[in-house]
This record gives C-alpha cells, sequence and structure tokens, in this order.
C-alpha cells in the first residue's frame, strides 16, 4: 500500500542559499590569495596560510546545490505533469503518490508552481482537498505579520482566533477548517 510507493529520496528544499554559503567560502579563498601574493604586508588572521582551503568546502557546497536545484526542478516537473490537463478535487495524498514525491513536500512544490504562474489552484476550505483550476483571491487580514507560528497567532489574537490563516494571512470564509490559500489545517 502506501509502503510500496516510491517517493524521491530527497526533500524539496525551493531556494537557493546553498549557493550563498558556497560563495562566501569562495570570497575567503579568493581574499587569502589575494592578501597571499598581492599584499602579503596586509595579512588579516593569517587568511593567506588557511584561506585557500575554503576552495574544498566551496566546491563541494557547489555541487550539492546544483543536486537539489536539479531534485527540485524534477519534483516540480512531476508534480506539474500530474495536475496538467486535470481539473476538480485530487486528495493531496493522490497527488503526492502519483507524482513520487513526499506529501509533506506537496504543500511547497504547489505554492511554487502558483507562484510561478504554472497551475491555478485552491483548497476545499472543508476537506482540504486541491480543487485544480480554480484561483483563489488572497484576502490579507491587516494584523497578519508574517511569518506568524499558528500558536504565537492565538496567544496574540486570541479573541480573532479562526479569522485569519496564521500560515500566510489569508482571510477563509466563516468555519473553514483548511485554508483556501496555502492548504493548512486551520482546525
Amino acid at each position: 500500500m502506501s509502503q510500496d510507493r516510491y517517493y524521491s529520496k530527497k526533500d524539496y528544499k525551493g531556494d537557493y542559499s546553498a549557493f550563498g554559503t558556497a560563495l562566501v567560502f569562495t570570497i575567503v579563498g579568493i581574499v587569502s590569495l589575494v592578501l597571499k601574493y598581492a599584499a602579503p604586508a596586509h595579512d588579516f588572521w593569517g587568511i593567506s596560510n588557511w584561506g585557500y582551503w575554503m576552495f574544498i568546502p566551496a566546491f563541494f557546497i557547489f555541487i550539492g546545490a546544483i543536486s537539489h536545484v536539479d531534485a527540485d526542478r524534477r519534483m516540480r516537473n512531476n508534480v506539474l505533469a500530474s495536475v496538467q490537463n486535470r481539473s476538480g478535487a485530487v486528495k493531496i495524498e493522490n497527488l503526492a503518490s502519483e507524482a513520487g514525491v513526499k506529501p509533506q513536500q506537496i504543500l511547497r512544490i504547489l505554492v511554487d508552481l502558483r507562484v510561478r504562474n504554472n497551475i491555478k489552484y485552491s483548497y476545499d476550505a472543508n476537506t482540504g482537498e486541491i480543487l485544480l483550476g480554480e484561483t483563489v483571491s488572497y484576502d490579507k487580514a491587516l494584523e497578519f505579520v508574517a511569518p506568524l507560528p499558528k500558536k504565537q497567532a492565538e496567544v496574540i489574537f486570541p479573541s480573532e482566533k479562526g479569522s485569519y490563516c496564521p500560515y500566510c494571512g489569508h482571510k477563509p470564509p466563516e468555519g473553514s477548517k483548511f485554508c483556501e490559500s496555502c492548504g493548512s489545517n486551520l482546525a
């Protein structure tokens, strides 16, 4: 059953922060070489003696970042192929198994696809199913400050509990169990 399904082993990152880390290591390596050969009198913390070693972790971080970007692209393409030419309600678990993506990753991938204007969808406010082909008009609550964890939202706005999604700030219809915009559980 669900144990027999194949899911991608990698997690969906959806960001490029590893490239920034690799860039910092590369800059330290370049600075060390400049200080060693161009300005040896201005050695800072002895960086000219050890800084060029930073090229090694920078290389491996770049390789890992490229690998994650490629895995993210493949996961997005799998989900996009699964939802194209479909309409109506789809359960998150069914979409995840069809696309070969872990169910806990599918919401983030769907948001990225929606932001890139690749698909249109909303969530059923009562069942949490994905409604393909439907758009949601985002109505942000004025008091929402992103990101606001659900527990913190309950402390700050106890009287308005349930009046907006604590994860994205959307004002769902009264009595909704799931957010129409991000699919988060509001119950």
